[in-house]
């Protein structure tokens, strides 16, 4: 994918995500069904111009993080949604958030200055969740166990730009959603009754660890098919030898 149709992809993501979560802050379930129409339409065009195994990547997380919201929001009730509902476009703007973090960490401009973009965003995610300890009325304990997360995977991990585009992307997002009132994270984690912010301030490492999360199950699914493809090539190719052999044994 080139740099220019990363660029119109960054661009159409964050158009979009900003009007359907401004839609969605006061219209009705009929009218938040049809933002997931557009957003699993959109969704379905972006994957059309991707290689198979981004394809692969992103439709394992887009079934990873639907979990995930069902146990956070409808079972859990760490966040809850504006209509207590899980919204249709959540799933497909998993796959288009993914989708453009990954493409906008292979631009040339960001890879060229990623230890820079990591340093930075790592020192940012720092002064934020030390306000979110400070600064607000209750610790937000859960915005500080999610950025050690994140410093685990800035520090540790295979892929750190990528993990600080997402950390980022993921911020802005949680603020301007929250700001809406889309959804609502609960001041205090049900069953942990651990603090949290709304946002929690280093919850973009949810995205670090369902990142390594995706790669890891994608990657034993590809390994596992390969190795099952050659020994369906191994087999074909000993059955004519067999036949042949069968063939050379004396007649009665």
């Amino acid at each position: 994918m080139s740099a220019r149709a990363t660029f119109v992809l960054l661009v159409a993501f964050a158009a979009f995500s900003g009007t359907a979560l401004w839609i969605d802050r006061s219209t009705t379930p009929t009218g938040q069904l049809l933002v997931s129409v557009v957003a699993w339409l959109f969704l379905g065009a972006a994957l059309l111009t991707q290689s198979v195994p981004i394809r692969r990547q992103v439709l394992a997380l887009v079934a990873i993080a639907t979990i995930l919201e069902c146990i956070g929001s409808l079972v859990w009730g760490a966040y809850t949604y504006r209509l207590a509902n899980l919204p249709l476009y959540v799933p497909a703007g998993h796959g288009l958030f993914y989708l453009t973090a990954l493409r906008a960490a292979a631009l040339p401009v960001l890879m060229r200055n990623a230890r820079t973009i990591v340093i930075a965003v790592t020192l940012g995610a720092t002064g934020w969740m030390a306000y979110g300890l400070i600064a607000r009325p209750l610790p937000d304990l859960l915005g500080f166990v999610t950025w050690a997360v994140f410093l685990r995977f800035i520090l540790r991990g295979r892929y750190p730009l990528l993990y600080a585009v997402s950390f980022a992307m993921t911020t802005a997002l949680e603020l301007y959603g929250t700001s809406l009132g889309i959804w609502r994270w609960s001041p205090v984690l049900p069953a942990l009754m651990l603090p949290a912010g709304n946002p929690p301030t280093g919850i973009g490492a949810g995205y670090a660890a369902m990142d390594a999360l995706t790669r890891r199950i994608v990657g034993r699914a590809e390994r596992a098919w390969a190795s099952r493809s050659r020994a369906r090539r191994a087999d074909g190719a000993a059955l004519p030898i067999a036949s042949a052999r069968g063939s050379e044994a004396p007649a009665d």
